[in-house]
């Protein structure tokens, strides 16, 4: 039974929950903070209000109030899966197991166990050991539709479409008046390559729920608009109006963003991203991010990277696409992918995993003292073969798979370690595209790409990684592809990627968009059509509105200077240093 006192904090705490609904999240925040300081270490209390924290979007503070229920009422298996799934959003891969696990042992026959192992496992990639755990959540409950959406979406990795395509179609049965749902399906639809459906169902559910403006995000993502989705287009900008939480306005703001670049609406265009981007903006330690890259640059030199030579993993399959967001990764994917005997295996968060493991943050600083020590051939063949596990989930038949997450940039020396004979491509663009492109994408696990300073540091990380990665390698080790180059000569640059992966040519390549596999990606509208060249140059579209963003890149943007000045935009005065290393070139 509860008393009173706890009644009226429970009361409160939904009255916040109503308040965020309706988009009203300073009286949501302010009510929290009173319960916060009235809860003491009362359990239910405690996760209740780590759910709240988790609509309010602050996953940090949300753990914090599951770890103490969890505390206090440890035979809870409720508070156990709860907080294993908390440790989960926070990266903490071991904690969420071991919650998780405890959860099961508590309950083996608990819904949401089942359910929660099933997404741990599907955030590792794990899809075979993932669906396991989803199907026999499906069968204790077949009228729970986020398991289905869940199990869709596992499916759908593992090359299972129609599989996936019943259950995520069921779950829009099953809870038809959940937007969620809904926009789940077209997630599915729309990584399958099913694009006229997904548009259709799209528009369809922002008709009946205009302020769900996650459907509006993927909607723009997907469809090219035009002068005749005026009407459309309107009605959108009125949504704004609504109450709606943070996450669907800046994802409104995020989709009429491209849906004026579409249409030449540029200035227009710009001020709805930058809206988007300043509701979207939350802290981000990118000195932590300087720190790693200073470690790594000390622990893999030219020395210790011949000596991992002789002890690294022998697989020649893993192919690291590394580089900036939106620098063509996908694009060149795609090409390898589409060989008889290539596969994408997306974005895998494997690399930074492992990176993490051998190297904590907390050691960041010391990473040179300890690299050998935790590098050894039997560390190196563990971590390898749990990788090459993941990366060919679904893809038994390659010999070739492309990881093509960005932020491997960091960690080349590690992957250099673990797989010698693995092919390592760096793509090249245009920074200003690229950082355009970057900040004009609701991206949800990069939060420097929400300020254009954080997105000049960390394009300059990005350059001095593989300034120095070039260096410390033998000479051909990185293959650089210049994105506006492969625009220009996809074959010549396709044979390039080839040749580096080992793959003899085969003319299927140049047609990747009509390949019919998974494409999980801000680019997935552009895989599913044959290379264009409108993306080049794009800065030029926006020369009045990138100053800081020209003026923090100047150093890599000297020979197109005149260019620049022609379009009103003026870049300072290159360093000595600068001067220097053009100079070498």
């Amino acid at each position: 039974m509860l008393d009173s006192k706890s009644k009226k904090l429970f009361a409160e705490i939904q009255q916040a929950s109503q308040y965020l609904n309706k988009g009203q999240r300073t009286d949501a925040l302010l009510i929290y903070h009173d319960v916060k300081n009235l809860a003491g270490r009362h359990a239910a209390i405690q996760f209740a209000l780590g759910q709240l924290c988790e609509q309010i979007g602050d996953i940090d503070q949300a753990l914090t109030h599951f770890v103490v229920a969890a505390e206090e009422s440890p035979d809870v298996p409720q508070y156990q899966c709860t907080l294993g799934i908390a440790y989960l959003n926070s990266g903490e891969r071991v904690l969420a197991l071991e919650a998780l696990e405890k959860a099961l042992e508590l309950d083996p026959d608990m819904f949401d166990v089942q359910h929660g192992l099933g997404v741990y496992y599907m955030r590792q990639n794990d899809y075979e050991t993932a669906v396991g755990y989803l199907e026999r959540a499906c069968e204790m409950n077949r009228s729970d539709s986020s398991v289905r959406t869940n199990l869709a979406a596992t499916l759908t990795r593992l090359n299972r479409h129609d599989e996936a395509l019943s259950h995520s179609r069921k779950a829009t049965r099953l809870n038809g008046s959940d937007p969620g749902t809904h926009l789940a399906l077209c997630f599915t639809l729309s990584e399958v390559g099913e694009m006229d459906e997904a548009v259709r169902h799209l528009e369809q559910t922002v008709r009946q729920h205009k302020g769900f403006g996650l459907a509006y995000d993927l909607l723009a993502r997907i469809k090219k608009f035009s002068s005749a989705d005026e009407a459309f287009m309107k009605s959108a900008e009125k949504a704004l109006d609504l109450g709606m939480p943070a996450k669907h306005r800046f994802c409104l703001h995020f989709a009429l963003g491209k849906m004026n670049d579409d249409c030449g609406n540029y200035d227009k265009a710009f001020s709805h991203y930058q809206q988007a981007n300043l509701l979207q903006r939350i802290d981000y330690d990118i000195d932590g991010d300087k720190t790693l890259l200073k470690g790594l640059k000390k622990a893999f030199t030219r020395d210790s990277l011949e000596s991992f030579q002789a002890i690294g993993h022998p697989s020649a399959k893993p192919v690291f696409i590394v580089g900036m967001p939106r620098s063509g990764t996908t694009l060149m994917e795609r090409i390898i992918a589409s060989h008889p005997l290539g596969a994408g295996a997306g974005e895998l968060p494997e690399i930074p995993h492992i990176a993490k493991e051998v190297f904590p943050p907390a050691e960041w600083r010391r990473v040179a003292t300890k690299v050998h020590s935790r590098l050894t051939a039997e560390t190196i063949n563990t971590h390898a073969e749990n990788y090459l596990n993941i990366l060919q989930q679904g893809r038994k038949h390659a010999e070739r798979i492309v990881d093509k997450a960005p932020s491997n940039f960091y960690f080349v020396g590690l992957i250099a370690s673990l797989f010698p004979n693995a092919t390592i491509i760096n793509p090249i663009r245009n920074p200003l595209d690229v950082g355009l492109s970057c900040y004009f994408q609701s991206f949800s696990d990069m939060p420097w790409a929400c300020d254009m300073g954080t997105i000049v540091t960390v394009s300059s990380l990005y350059r001095e990684a593989m300034e120095y990665w070039h260096q410390v390698l033998p000479e051909g080790r990185i293959l650089d592809v210049q994105y506006e180059q492969l625009v220009d000569d996809p074959e010549g640059q396709a044979r390039r990627m080839l040749d580096a992966c080992g793959l003899e040519w085969d003319d299927t390549v140049l047609e990747f968009f009509r390949k019919k596999s998974v494409v999980k990606t801000a680019s997935v509208a552009q895989t599913r059509q044959p290379i264009y060249k409108s993306s080049k140059a794009r800065w030029m579209k926006y020369a009045s509105h990138i100053d800081e963003l020209a003026a923090g890149l100047s150093e890599y943007l000297q020979d197109d200077a005149e260019l620049l000045a022609e379009h009103g935009i003026k870049l300072p005065a290159p360093s000595a240093l600068s001067k220097f290393k053009r100079m070498l070139k």
